[in-house]
């Protein structure tokens, strides 16, 4: 699983994350509450492999929005 750091945004999200070790996968998210706690989310639509390097190497986490975001099972990753 490829990680990166977000910079500070206004919804919270501190870290994106992709599996590039599949031709497709789903984009996900670690974001943290207004009461401090971790949340963890994933894209509802999965993405190609090279689509999904390419918004994770921009830091482009608003396009897991378009699609639908849901709470993810995969959590701890960052």
């Amino acid at each position: 699983m490829k990680v990166k750091a977000l910079s500070t945004n206004s919804r919270n999200f501190t870290h994106m994350g992709i599996d590039d070790s599949k031709d497709r996968t789903v984009i996900y998210l670690h974001g943290i509450s207004k009461s401090g706690e971790d949340q963890w989310y994933e894209s509802k639509r999965d993405f190609t492999s090279s689509t999904a390097l390419n918004y994770f190497y921009a830091g482009q986490y608003k396009v897991v929005f378009a699609g639908g975001l849901t709470k993810s099972s995969n959590t701890n990753w960052c």
